[in-house]
């Protein structure tokens, strides 16, 4: 996914992706109830936030997609541990660009950059898809 972040950087300079985490304070041990994993004192849930934000007629703007409930091993964070949001973060990035593009036309100023980057988005999207199809069929 770094390949994918550093693409959307020479795509869309103008438009800063990052990912934010902190504790789901939401979330519930019986959640883990299926899991195989240990005692659930080992355990954290984090929510993840996508956050895409540009300025934009001089108004600084953001779009966000968010995906709680992620659960990682007690002292490891998840940023180092999950970068990749369990495989989410392409469809996240995706989902926050939309909306960074719904703000943008409150503004009547339109970035074109979110078009470009959409679509590179969603071009990872099915590499991705055909390569684990393609590991399935060998």
């Amino acid at each position: 996914m770094k390949n994918l972040i550093a693409e959307l950087n020479k795509i869309a300079p103008s438009i800063a992706i990052e990912t934010i985490w902190s504790h789901d304070l939401d979330a519930d041990f019986k959640d883990l109830a299926d899991c195989n994993c240990g005692p659930r004192k080992n355990w954290r849930a984090w929510q993840s936030e996508v956050k895409a934000t540009a300025i934009n007629g001089g108004l600084l703007i953001t779009g966000n997609a968010y995906l709680g409930g992620t659960w990682e091993r007690a002292g490891k964070h998840p940023s180092k541990s999950n970068p990749e949001i369990s495989g989410y973060l392409p469809q996240m990035i995706e989902e926050a660009l939309i909306m960074l593009g719904s703000q943008c036309r409150k503004t009547d100023k339109v970035l074109p950059e979110i078009h470009a980057a959409i679509a590179a988005v969603k071009a990872e999207m099915k590499r991705s898809y055909d390569e684990q199809m393609s590991k399935r069929a060998a």
